[in-house]
C-alpha cells in the first residue's frame, strides 16, 4: 500500500475513533483535517457551478460503485468512496474558489496549491452556464432576486466570473501534475467516450461497454429527474427546492444551447462579444458558431475535448 494511502486511512480512522465531534468539526483541528484531506486527494474534478457536474458525477460514481462492489445508495458521494475501500482512488469534486460568488476581477488566478494534483476540468458553454446558474441562485440558493437581464450585466457570478474562471485554468493547466479537459457538449454527443477517457485519467479500471451503457442510462435526464422528485438519494444535493417550480430542480433542463430561449438578440450579441474578446483561446470551441450547434451536429470526434 502506498505510504500516502496508509497515512490517509490511519489518520481518518484514528480521528473518527478518538476525537469528539465538536472538536474535529471546528477551529484549528478542522483546518488541519481539511489540509490533510486535500493532501490525500489523488485527483480533483473541477467545474464552474451548473456545468454538468451532477450528470458526470452520477455516471462516474455509478461506474466506481460497480467496479469496486461498494453497494452504496448514492453514487454521487464519490469523495467518500475511499473510506469504504482503500483500493478506490481518492477523488474530490469542487467548484474551486466559489467563483460564482465573485465578480470576474475577484476570481482567484493562483492555482499553485494544485501543482501535485491530477485535474479533470469540466466546462460547459458559458452562455448555458449563466442561465442555469441564474435559476439555481434564484430558486435554490436564494442569493439573488433580480431579472436575468439585470443579472447578466451586474450580478456576481455572471459572464465575467465564468470567463475569468475558465481563463484561470486555461493558464494553470500546464502547472499541475496532469490536466484533462472534458465538456458538457461532448457528453451530449458521446457520453460513453467521455466516461472512458475520464476513467483512464482518474486511474480507474477500464469500464466495459455494458457498464458504460448502464451508467449512461442510470444518469439520463429522465431517470435523474425521477430520483430528484422521489428524493431517491436522500441528500439535498439532488432535491428540488420547490417541487411545484420546475426551475428549482437541480436537474432542470439538461439542454445544450438552451440559453437562446432566455436572452434577447441584443443580449446574446453582448455575451458573444464578451466571450470573443475575453475568453482564452484554449476554449475556442465556445467561440461562434455556438457549442450548441457543435453538440447537435457532432462536428468532431466525440469525447475528445482538449
Amino acid at each position: 500500500m502506498p505510504l500516502r494511502t496508509g497515512l490517509r486511512d490511519f489518520s481518518f480512522s484514528a480521528g473518527e475513533l478518538l476525537l469528539p465531534q465538536g472538536i474535529k468539526t471546528k477551529g484549528p483541528l478542522l483546518a488541519l483535517r481539511r489540509a490533510a484531506s486535500f493532501w490525500a486527494r489523488d485527483a480533483f474534478v473541477l467545474s464552474y457551478p451548473k456545468a454538468g457536474r451532477t450528470w458526470f458525477r452520477t455516471m462516474i460514481g455509478y461506474i466506481i460503485n460497480r467496479q469496486y462492489d461498494l453497494a452504496t445508495d448514492n453514487p454521487m458521494e464519490i469523495q467518500h468512496f475511499w473510506k469504504l475501500s482503500s483500493r478506490v482512488p481518492n477523488i474530490a469534486f469542487t467548484h474551486d474558489d466559489n467563483p460564482n460568488l465573485k465578480f470576474g476581477s475577484e476570481v482567484e488566478t493562483d492555482k499553485s496549491r494544485y501543482a501535485s494534483k491530477r485535474i479533470l476540468f469540466l466546462t460547459r458553454d458559458p452562455r448555458d452556464v449563466l442561465v442555469s446558474y441564474y435559476f439555481d441562485a434564484k430558486n435554490r440558493m436564494k442569493v439573488i432576486d433580480c431579472s436575468l437581464s439585470d443579472y447578466l450585466r451586474t450580478g456576481r457570478g455572471s459572464i465575467d466570473a465564468i470567463v475569468a474562471f475558465y481563463n484561470a485554468w486555461a493558464r494553470a493547466r500546464t502547472s499541475v501534475r496532469d490536466f484533462q479537459w472534458i465538456c458538457y457538449e461532448d457528453m451530449h454527443v458521446s457520453p460513453r467516450s467521455v466516461l472512458k477517457k475520464s476513467a483512464a485519467f482518474l486511474q480507474l479500471p477500464p469500464p466495459d461497454d455494458e457498464l458504460l451503457d448502464r451508467a449512461v442510462e442510470f444518469a439520463s435526464f429522465e431517470n435523474l429527474r425521477k430520483i430528484e422528485l422521489a428524493d431517491g438519494f436522500g441528500h439535498k444535493r439532488l432535491r428540488p427546492a420547490d417541487p411545484d417550480n420546475p426551475d428549482s430542480f437541480k436537474v432542470r433542463r439538461g439542454k445544450a444551447g438552451g440559453y437562446v430561449d432566455y436572452f434577447s438578440a441584443d443580449e446574446i450579441a453582448f455575451i458573444d462579444d464578451y466571450i470573443a474578446r475575453h475568453l482564452d483561446p484554449f476554449f475556442d470551441i465556445y467561440q461562434r458558431p455556438s457549442c450548441r450547434d457543435r453538440a447537435n451536429r457532432g462536428a468532431r470526434e466525440p469525447g475528445l475535448a482538449g
